[in-house]
C-alpha cells in the first residue's frame, strides 16, 4: 500500500493540494451545467425544440457515465497529476470550441466529448485527494470535494447566467471553457503526489491488478448500498419542483425546495465528513445519513408546501453526506492502493450512474398512474433496502500490486 502522509513538513501541503484539486471541481461542475443557461440562444441559432435540448445535458452525461474505469486506467498508467489535468483542460476545450459550432450536430458531439473528459478528472480528482488524506482526515477532504461540486453546480445554474446575459450563449460559453482550462493549468502546475509514492506519476497496469480491484467485494457491497440513494437523489432534485406544481403548490415553493435540494450539499458534505473522522466508523455513518436521505424523500408528500423545502433539505444533505464518506471506501475500507484508488471510485460511480438512470426513470414511470406519493415512498424503500448490503461489517481486503515502474513524464 502507498503511505500514508505523515504529520510535519506535509501536513500543510495536503491543503494546498486539496485546495486546488477541490478549484478544479468548481471548473468541472461548472461546465458541465453551464449548458441549461445557453438553451435560448442555442434553440434560435440551430432552430432546436426541447428534445433537442435535452439531448445536449444526455450527451454530456453519457460520456460521463462510461469514462469512470477507463479513468482509472490510464490514471495508473500516466500518474495521478497527468491525468486529471487533461481531462480538465479537455473538458474545457470542449466547452469553449462548442461556442464556435457551426450547426447543432457538431455542438452535440462537443458536449460528448466534454462529459467523457469530465469523468476522467472527477475520479482522477478524488484519487488525487485520497492520496494525501487516506487514513487521516480523510472524509472531511472528501467533504470539501463534495462541497466544490455543489459550489460548481450553483456557479452554472444560476451566477454564470448574468455573464450568459450579458456576452451572449457563444462567448459565455466560451468564457466558461476558458476559465476550466486555465484552472486546468493551474491544477497541473501546482499538484503534486505525496514524497515517496512514485507509483502515483505512473507504473504499470496489469490484469491482476485490474483483477484485483474489479472484484474487490467491499466495493460492490458499497456500490450497491448507494445504488437507489444514489439515484434517488437525482429524481429528486429533479423532480421536486415538477411535484410542488402537479401538487398546486405556489411556484416560490417549487423554487425553493429545488435550491434546498442542492445548497444543502453544502453542510452536509462537511459534516458527514467531520463525523465520521472522529469515529472512524465509515459504515455507521454512511448508513445513518443514507437514512436520513430516506427519511426526507418519504416526507416529501407529507410536509405540505410549508415544510417541501424542509423535506429536500433532508434529501441532499443525507445524500452529500453519504457521498462524502463513499469516496473514502476504496482506501479505508476496502484497502485499495493509491495508484488503484481512480479504478476504484471509477467502480462505485458506474455503478451509482447506473441508479442515476434507473431511479429517476423509475419515478418518471411510476407517477402517471400512481402519482408522486407512491414513487417518492417507493424511492425512499428501496432506499432503504439497499443498505442489506452493508448490514454486516465490511472485511478489509488488501489488492496487491505489482511494483512501481520509473515515473511517466
Amino acid at each position: 500500500m502507498s503511505p500514508t502522509p505523515a504529520a510535519g513538513p506535509d501536513s500543510g501541503r495536503r491543503w494546498l493540494m486539496l485546495g486546488v484539486t477541490a478549484l478544479g471541481f468548481v471548473a468541472f461542475t461548472f461546465n458541465w451545467f453551464v449548458m441549461p443557461g445557453t438553451f435560448g440562444g442555442v434553440a434560435q441559432a440551430f432552430s432546436s425544440g426541447l428534445p433537442e435540448l435535452a439531448l445536449l445535458l444526455s450527451a454530456f452525461v453519457g460520456g460521463y457515465a462510461v469514462m469512470h474505469i477507463p479513468a482509472g486506467f490510464l490514471a495508473v498508467r500516466f500518474g495521478l497529476r497527468s491525468t486529471m489535468t487533461a481531462g480538465l483542460a479537455l473538458e474545457g476545450a470542449s466547452t469553449a470550441l462548442a461556442a464556435l459550432a457551426p450547426d447543432y450536430r457538431t455542438l452535440l458531439v462537443l458536449r460528448l466529448v466534454a462529459g467523457l473528459a469530465a469523468s476522467v478528472f472527477a475520479g482522477i480528482g478524488i484519487a488525487a485527494v485520497s492520496a494525501w488524506f487516506r487514513e487521516r482526515e480523510h472524509a472531511l477532504a472528501m467533504g470539501v470535494v463534495s462541497a466544490s461540486f455543489s459550489v460548481g453546480v450553483a456557479v452554472g445554474l444560476y451566477l454564470w447566467t448574468p455573464v450568459l446575459d450579458a456576452l451572449g450563449w457563444r462567448a459565455g460559453l466560451a468564457a466558461a471553457g476558458g476559465t476550466a482550462f486555465a484552472v486546468a493549468v493551474l491544477v497541473g502546475s501546482v499538484y503534486r503526489a505525496p514524497d515517496g509514492t512514485a507509483e502515483l506519476r505512473g507504473t504499470v497496469l496489469t490484469r491482476g491488478s485490474i483483477r484485483a480491484v474489479l472484484g474487490n467485494t467491499a466495493l460492490w457491497r458499497f456500490g450497491l448500498a448507494f445504488f437507489v440513494g444514489y439515484g434517488g437523489y437525482f429524481a429528486v432534485a429533479q423532480l421536486v419542483g415538477t411535484f410542488a406544481l402537479d401538487a398546486d403548490y405556489p411556484a416560490s415553493v417549487a423554487a425553493l425546495a429545488a435550491l434546498m435540494a442542492g445548497v444543502a450539499g453544502l453542510p452536509g458534505s462537511l459534516v458527514a465528513g467531520w463525523l465520521s473522522d472522529r469515529s472512524r466508523r465509515r459504515r455507521a455513518w454512511f448508513t445513518a445519513f443514507l437514512v436520513l436521505q430516506a427519511a426526507g424523500t418519504l416526507l416529501l408528500p407529507l410536509l405540505g408546501p410549508g415544510g417541501l423545502w424542509f423535506a429536500a433539505f433532508l434529501v441532499g444533505f443525507g445524500f452529500n453526506g453519504c457521498f462524502a464518506i463513499w469516496q473514502t471506501i476504496p482506501a479505508d475500507v476496502a484497502g485499495v492502493p493509491s495508484e488503484h484508488v481512480g479504478t476504484a471510485v471509477g467502480l462505485l460511480l458506474t455503478v451509482g450512474g447506473v441508479g442515476g438512470f434507473a431511479v429517476p426513470w423509475a419515478v418518471g414511470a411510476l407517477t402517471p398512474g400512481h402519482g408522486y406519493p407512491a414513487a417518492w415512498t417507493a424511492v425512499a424503500i428501496g432506499t432503504l433496502a439497499c443498505l442489506a448490503a452493508v448490514a454486516t461489517p465490511v472485511r478489509r481486503r488488501q489488492v496487491r500490486t505489482p511494483r512501481a515502474a520509473p515515473a511517466v513524464p
